[in-house]
């Protein structure tokens, strides 16, 4: 069983692991429990994320790499 995430205390600037195996530094987190932007940082699964800014669904988070 995996660690639960409260995503609402995901602070901008924290570094995330997505299911999908990408990474993503958080931009803004909206503060609803469901959402934040995170901009990717690695995307293994597809390279022409890497760079861009994307909303990412609470469920899609899996890990906290690092907090600022």
């Amino acid at each position: 069983m995996s660690e639960v995430i409260n995503i609402r205390l995901i602070q901008p600037g924290s570094k995330v692991r997505l299911a999908d195996g990408s990474t993503g530094e958080v931009v803004t987190n909206f503060q609803d429990g469901v959402w934040i932007s995170v901009n990717y940082l690695s995307s293994p699964n597809d390279p022409s994320l890497e760079g861009t800014e994307e909303m990412v669904f609470a469920q899609d988070i899996v890990e906290l790499l690092e907090t600022p």
